[in-house]
């Protein structure tokens, strides 16, 4: 029994270290959540503040429709009055005083109108209203595309800071690998001390720049992060930089962007409300007719044998007309014609800026193209050369500058064709939204 009681002790022991080690694994906290672009995009979409400021003026455009149909509705309307005089009027019949009212006089009266006629000056306001409703819903679109735009360029820059800190690494760790490989050299005295010296010191000019790399990466994030109003304090993105060929003519786009860009459609119904301002100010110079329908009551005279309240009704229609106002009115019908005249110049000059921004989105796109095809290409050569070099440094045919340069070849390479696939999936979505239109994720082309 003696025996046991240690072994008993040991096995107590290894369970509480076992359960302390479970307690420690369970409080380490759980990795970052990893967002997809869609699911950036839908954040974006949902917790912008600007999305919701446009939200927000289309239910204001709505309550400008309910404001404007109300002058055409009847309108119904009560009132109640109520009078006390000092003293009542009244004469002598001999030896009796007849009072003609009373001191506490009372009134009530239920009124209905409607306006029958005001030269269009409603039918106008009405359709300016709805027009106005359009233009909320179009500032929705434009803001909601922009949006779109910067989330996919926010998320795509993200991407290639994570990659240039994977290709500052891997640059690292091959370095590292170069400087243990000099220092076996030279304790075996097959290679010069100045090898090992400008192996550690290429090693630690390239620590900076891995540094910086993963500098950028945090800024990338706390940007991205308020972009789409995230609050996740630390994330991660799924994705990569993918190359999906685009082969439409500069003229389809073009076509596209007057047909569906929102700030085109929306200067169109700025020029249709100039037309309608007009429209409404000419029907002032036009009668209103209105109908109208009164029922009203009077509480009975003093000395009368009716005690109950006199009710009555009366109906009519009431014609308004200013014949003369000095000129003023047709005075702002002509600033207002002139107001028109500017709105078609700038509709004109929004239409040039479209197209040439069309064009630079498009010479962008064209030019991104070219570089992933001609990087992609230096990025295998790239790797080749490496290889070459490695070898011959390790047979000792090569100096350490060579291999280094080709190193260095590599790593630049490899940058520059990341950044033309980040250049190429901006210029895609740049050009979208240049047209107005919606853009649904590209597959992945690992070629």
């Amino acid at each position: 029994m003696k025996r046991m009681i240690p072994y008993a002790c040991v096995c107590g022991a290894g369970l509480l270290v076992a359960a302390l080690t479970g307690l420690a694994g369970d409080s380490n906290p759980p990795p970052p959540k990893a967002y997809t672009l869609d699911e950036c995009l839908q954040i974006g979409l949902r917790q912008s503040s600007a999305i919701l400021k446009a939200r927000d003026d289309e239910r204001i455009a709505e309550t400008r429709i309910g404001q404007v149909r109300a002058q055409v509705l009847p309108h119904l309307s009560a009132r109640s009055g109520y009078t006390r005089l000092d003293e009542v009027s009244a004469f002598d019949l001999g030896e009796e005083r007849v009072e003609m009212g009373r001191l506490d006089n009372y009134s009530a009266a239920a009124e209905i109108s409607q306006l029958l006629y005001s030269g269009g000056s409603i039918r106008a306001a009405l359709r300016a209203a709805r027009v106005y409703r359009e233009m909320a819903a179009l500032q929705w679109q434009r803001v909601s595309n922009e949006l779109v735009r910067d989330i996919r360029t926010a998320f795509h820059d993200i991407l290639l800071a994570e990659a240039a800190v994977k290709v500052q690494e891997a640059s690292v760790a091959q370095l590292q690998d170069l400087v243990r490989q000099a220092e076996a050299r030279v304790k075996r005295e097959t290679a010069p001390e100045f090898d090992l010296l400008s192996a550690r010191v290429r090693l630690a000019n390239e620590m900076p720049a891995l540094i910086r790399a993963r500098k950028d990466v945090e800024l990338a994030k706390a940007a991205f992060r308020n972009l789409i109003q995230l609050d996740d304090g630390d994330f991660e993105l799924s994705g990569e930089l993918a190359y999906q060929p685009e082969k439409r003519p500069i003229d389809t786009w073009q076509a596209e962007g007057r047909q569906g860009r929102p700030e085109l459609l929306y200067q169109r119904r700025v020029l249709e409300l100039s037309r309608l301002d007009i429209r409404a100010e000419r029907g002032g110079l036009r009668p209103q007719v209105r109908a109208h329908a009164a029922y009203e009551g009077l509480n009975p005279e003093s000395g009368t044998a009716v005690d109950a309240w006199d009710w009555g009704w009366n109906a009519g229609v009431s014609l308004e007309w200013d014949l003369f106002d000095g000129g003023l009115r047709r005075s702002v019908i002509l600033e207002k014609n002139i107001e028109l005249a500017k709105c078609r110049e700038d509709l004109d000059i929004l239409k040039r800026a479209v197209d040439l921004e069309i064009r630079q989105q498009y010479l962008e796109l064209v030019t991104a193209d070219e570089t992933v095809i001609a990087s992609r290409e230096t990025v295998a050569l790239a790797e080749k050369n490496l290889e070459i070099a490695r070898t011959r440094y390790e047979t000792g045919l090569s100096t350490y500058l060579e291999y280094t340069d080709a190193h260095l070849a590599l790593s630049t390479a490899r940058l520059t064709w990341l950044t033309a696939l980040r250049d190429h999936v901006n210029a895609m979505a740049r050009l979208y939204c240049a047209c107005g239109l919606a853009m649904e994720n590209p597959k992945e082309d690992r070629r």
